[in-house]
């Protein structure tokens, strides 16, 4: 049987060809997807969408486009992309299957990345956790508190939950609640109150953000009072607890003392 020198060359050629355009292909398309990624941010940065949700939407088309230049790549070399499609859809539905306990979780997760509850930086109050939001995946939200701790909690239980958030606007209001004596004479108490906020660094004095000393409630040993007053987030916790502290010292001078649950026994003598 007489080899064919003609015909190996010409399969060989044929056979260097395809593979050079493949690597053609996905060396253009790489570069093409890091174009398309780097323009894509910049555009969503500029429309001043959430970090989060950029990087959801980055990840997206990461994972689109690879699947594009794989199957372009496959398809120049000739081989069928019919079975490895239908491949993609059965991982895909097994990766539904296995995770179908946090579908919904992904859906909250959805929910929070497009309605935008909060954002990437933002100071959020959930349950019994305080802190700036980190990142929000898909699943889960991290928030970093104030002790340095990361809280990752699951989506799902954020939109079923109430959640406060603090940033939202840039002022935020300070409350401190003052337990005084009854015997204390309310408006010198109002009076030296009132003198503290203003007297503390960083309070806002607008007409809009007025601070305010109200008589809140009569609870079992004295008066609450609640004191109120406007601070700019960044703010908050150093007036908070410079309030705290400075108002104290302020009633204390004034020999008005701070009350505490007292019990009153009286004895009966029978005889």
């Amino acid at each position: 049987m007489k080899f064919n020198f003609e015909k190996m060359f010409d399969w060989s050629f044929d056979l260097v060809i395809k593979l050079l355009t493949t690597v053609l292909i996905i060396v253009i398309g790489l570069l093409a997807v890091k174009l398309i990624l780097k323009l894509t941010r910049k555009a969503m940065e500029k429309a001043g969408i959430d970090k989060s949700l950029i990087s959801f939407f980055q990840r997206c088309i990461r994972i689109g486009c690879y699947v594009i230049i794989l199957i372009s790549a496959l398809s120049e070399l000739g081989i069928s992309t019919t079975g490895i499609i239908a491949g993609f859809s059965a991982a895909a539905a097994a990766l539904a299957l296995a995770l179908k306990d946090n579908l919904s979780d992904i859906a909250s997760g959805i929910v929070i990345l497009f309605t935008r509850p909060f954002v990437t930086g933002d100071f959020i109050e959930f349950e019994e956790y305080k802190g700036f939001v980190q990142k929000i995946d898909l699943m889960n939200t991290n928030i970093l508190t104030y002790d340095d701790t990361n809280v990752i909690i699951p989506n799902s239980k954020i939109t079923s939950s109430q959640v406060n958030n603090y940033t939202a606007n840039p002022q935020i209001r300070v409350q401190i609640f003052v337990p005084v004596p009854y015997s204390a004479d309310f408006e010198k108490v109002k009076r030296i109150i009132l003198n503290t906020i203003n007297n503390t660094d960083n309070i806002l004095t607008d007409e809009k953000y007025e601070p305010s000393v109200r008589l809140e409630r009569y609870v079992e040993s004295s008066m609450e009072v609640i004191a109120r007053c406007w601070v700019n987030f960044e703010n908050y916790w150093t007036v908070y607890y410079s309030l705290m502290e400075e108002i104290k010292k302020a009633l204390e001078k004034n020999e008005i003392t701070i009350p505490f649950n007292q019990l009153d026994v009286h004895i009966l003598n029978d005889k």
